[in-house]
C-alpha cells in the first residue's frame, strides 16, 4: 500500500515526503527537485533549516491513524504551506504547496475576470449600437421622407403659382436638412455593418465545464454575500457548438443578476443559487435559479426590452443582449417564477451533432472490393 501511495503521489507531481520516527523515509520527485540535499535519512533539524517552524508545528500534534490531514503553521517568512496526514504513530505524510504558485493562480483568475469584463463591455457596446441604430433609423427615415414630400409639394406649388416659390435661402435650408438626414442614415448603416460582423465563433464547447468556469469567476462575490451555490451538472460532457466568450458572458450576467436579487430586500435567511444542466432530446437544458426577491409583474413584462431596467443605475441592456446571444446560437432564453420564492432563467441550446459514421468503403482495407462490387 505504501509503495502504491508513493507512486501515485509521484505521478501527481505532489511535493510530498514520508516522515518516520523523526527522519525522512521517502520523498517525491518534486520534493527532491526543490531540496536536492533533503532526501531520505534527513532528520528534523535539517527539515527545520529548510522549512522553519516545521518541527515545532508537528510537536503538539498527536498522530492517530484515520485522522484527517492537519495544516501546519510554519514561519510567516516561509514560501510554503504545509499539511501533515497521520498514518500511524510516528509516521506522517508531509505535503507542501508553494504559496507563490497559489498567488500565480489567483492572479491568472483575476486576469481572466478582467478579460471577461473587458470583452463584455466591448460586446455590450456593439449590441447597444445595433439597438440604437435600429431605433434611430426609423425616425430618420420618416423625417427624410417627409422633407422630400414637402420639397415636391413646394416645387409643384411654385410651378403653379411662382409668387409662392421658396426664397433661395429657404430652398437651400431644406436641401441641407435632407442632406444631413441622409448623412446620419449612412453613419447608422456603417454602425450596423460593423456590429453585425460580430458573429459567434463556432467551436465545440463543454457547457458543463463552461458553467464551472463562470461560477469560479464569481466565487468572491458568492463568499462575500454568503450565498450557497449548488452545481447540479452531469458527470459526462454536455457538448454544444458556439462562441465561448458569448456564452460565458450570458452565464456570468445571469449569475450576477441572481446575486443582485439575493441582496435586495426582503433578503432570504439562507440565500441559495443553483445551476442545473442536463441533456435531453438533442437539447442542452440549463437553469439558473435563486431564492431572491423575485420580479414584479410590471418588471416581468419589460424583462427583455432594451433600456428597461429595475435597477436604479441599470441601463436595461444585459438581458436583451443575453437573449440576442442565445438566439445567435439557435437557442432560447426565458424566465419563470419559482413556486416558493425567487425566479429561474432557462436556456435551451442544441447539442452538437455527433460525427457522421465513416462509410464502409473508407473502412475497407486497401485493395479490397467495395460493398457495391459484385463478387464472382
Amino acid at each position: 500500500m505504501q509503495i502504491e501511495l508513493e507512486t501515485l503521489l509521484g505521478r501527481l507531481g505532489e511535493t510530498a515526503a514520508l516522515l518516520q520516527d523523526g527522519r525522512l523515509a521517502w520523498v517525491s520527485p518534486t520534493w527532491a527537485a526543490a531540496w536536492p540535499g533533503l532526501g531520505p535519512g534527513s532528520d528534523l533539524a535539517a527539515l527545520d533549516a529548510a522549512l522553519p517552524g516545521l518541527s515545532g508545528a508537528l510537536a503538539p500534534l498527536e498522530p492517530e491513524e484515520g485522522s484527517p490531514a492537519q495544516a501546519l503553521r510554519l514561519s510567516p517568512a516561509a514560501q510554503w504551506e504545509a499539511s501533515a496526514l497521520p498514518l500511524r504513530p510516528g509516521h506522517w505524510l508531509l505535503r507542501l504547496k508553494d504559496r507563490r504558485e497559489r498567488a500565480r493562480v489567483l492572479q491568472r483568475q483575476l486576469d481572466d475576470r478582467e478579460q471577461l469584463l473587458f470583452t463584455s463591455r466591448v460586446i455590450s457596446v456593439g449590441e447597444m449600437a445595433t439597438t440604437l441604430a435600429h431605433e434611430l433609423n426609423q425616425p430618420i427615415g420618416a423625417a427624410s421622407n417627409l422633407l422630400r414630400g414637402l420639397r415636391m409639394r413646394l416645387a409643384r406649388r411654385a410651378a403653379e403659382k411662382p409668387a409662392l416659390a421658396l426664397q433661395a435661402e429657404e430652398s437651400t435650408a431644406l436641401e441641407r436638412a435632407i442632406e444631413q438626414l441622409m448623412f446620419a442614415a449612412r453613419v447608422i448603416t456603417r454602425i450596423r455593418e460593423f456590429t453585425h460582423s460580430r458573429q459567434p465563433r463556432q467551436q465545440s464547447l463543454d457547457l458543463a465545464a463552461l458553467l464551472r468556469e463562470s461560477a469560479a469567476l464569481l466565487d468572491w462575490d458568492l463568499q462575500r454575500s454568503e450565498v450557497a451555490l449548488s452545481l447540479e451538472l452531469p458527470p459526462e460532457p454536455v457538448t454544444v457548438r458556439g462562441d465561448a466568450v458569448m456564452l460565458q458572458q450570458v452565464l456570468v450576467n445571469l449569475l450576477r443578476n441572481a446575486l443582485d436579487a439575493l441582496r435586495q430586500p426582503p433578503t432570504p435567511a439562507q440565500p441559495r443559487l443553483a445551476l442545473r444542466l442536463r441533456a435531453e432530446d438533442g437539447q442542452a437544458l440549463l437553469q439558473v435559479q435563486d431564492n431572491g426577491c423575485g420580479l414584479s409583474e410590471a418588471a416581468e413584462k419589460n424583462l427583455f426590452l432594451p433600456f428597461a431596467s429595475t435597477k436604479p443605475s441599470g441601463m436595461g441592456v444585459g438581458l436583451a443582449i443575453c437573449r440576442s446571444f442565445i438566439e445567435l446560437h439557435q437557442g432560447r432564453l426565458w424566465f419563470s417564477r419559482n413556486p416558493e420564492r425567487g425566479c429561474s432563467f432557462h436556456i435551451d441550446l442544441p447539442l452538437e451533432a455527433p460525427a457522421p459514421p465513416a462509410f464502409a468503403a473508407d473502412l475497407a482495407p486497401a485493395g479490397a472490393p467495395s460493398p457495391a462490387t459484385s463478387l464472382p
